[in-house]
């Protein structure tokens, strides 16, 4: 289930969202290297709660330099609005 690889935010955002806003998601350390990722997701569809998004873009955060992607472009995730860090750009 992918929403357990999200962390949740340090502080609950008041907005509502819909398809394609465009967010944040960072996730726990994941892979053979352990890594953080903070994902920009575009939301493509809202079904009781949970989220479904497109990955637009990837950012490895902390140990670098390793070679396999837990992540993809074009992937896609699920996701809860507890776990939406902010918007991204």
């Amino acid at each position: 289930m992918d929403q357990d690889l999200f962390e949740q935010a340090p502080l609950p955002l008041l907005t509502r969202f819909q398809v394609g806003d465009r967010v944040k998601l960072l996730t726990f350390p994941v892979g053979i290297h352990p890594a953080s990722y903070q994902l920009d997701v575009v939301i493509t569809s809202i079904q009781d709660g949970e989220f479904e998004g497109e990955i637009l873009r990837i950012a490895p955060l902390g140990r670098l330099g390793h070679h396999e992607a837990h992540f993809t472009l074009g992937g896609h995730v699920a996701f809860f609005a507890r776990n939406i860090q902010g918007m991204a750009a």
